[in-house]
């Protein structure tokens, strides 16, 4: 949860942040999970992050790209691999969620950022499928990386950064990103 102080604290589930403490310790739960992944095994059967969410379109563009040049804009976690292991969550960006699992932009999280490890180079090109919403933490993220930085949008206009290059894209309503990264797989948009 994003603000898990919003949420009942009876009852038989935890709710909380990625960077709380892992009960009885003074370990994030973050670190836990980056150890967690560099552990070897999965024996909580967690998810990696490109099998967590269940729209198809991921499992397309992960097949389309490889799982080595595809990332997850996550509010919970930050920037992450596609084969990073991740729990069941429940945070968003989204104006049109509940405020315990809403993220807002002021809200600090110690977000992973896995493509500063990945050796982007100025010949690559990093392709953004995603609401506006989450343009904030993709710009915090992204904007020192080498390379040419697209960005889809489909809003009649969004808060730009001179690092990236925007291409318009025609379909709007809820989840036009999953019909864009569709016609991105499809060939049928600007590259």
């Amino acid at each position: 949860m994003a603000h898990p102080e919003l949420l009942p604290r009876d009852g038989p589930l935890l709710f909380q942040r990625p960077d709380d403490p892992v009960p009885s310790t003074s370990i994030p739960w973050r670190r836990r999970l980056a150890e967690y992944n560099h552990g070897g095994g999965n024996p909580e059967r967690l998810l990696d992050a490109a099998h967590l969410y269940s729209p198809g379109i991921y499992q397309d563009l992960l097949g389309h790209v490889g799982k080595e040049s595809f990332f997850i804009l996550s509010a919970g976690w930050g920037l992450v691999r596609s084969s990073f292991l991740l729990p069941d969550y429940d945070i968003t960006f989204s104006s049109q969620a509940e405020p315990p699992k809403r993220r807002n932009e002021r809200d600090v999280f110690c977000d992973f950022n896995h493509l500063d490890e990945a050796e982007v180079s100025t010949q690559d090109t990093i392709y953004f499928f995603g609401g506006k919403d989450y343009l904030s933490l993709y710009y915090r993220l992204a904007h020192h990386l080498s390379g040419r930085k697209v960005i889809y949008f489909a809003a009649r206009s969004i808060p730009q950064h001179g690092a990236f290059e925007y291409l318009q894209y025609g379909g709007r309503g809820t989840n036009w990103h999953y019909r864009c990264a569709r016609d991105f797989v499809d060939g049928r948009v600007p590259r």
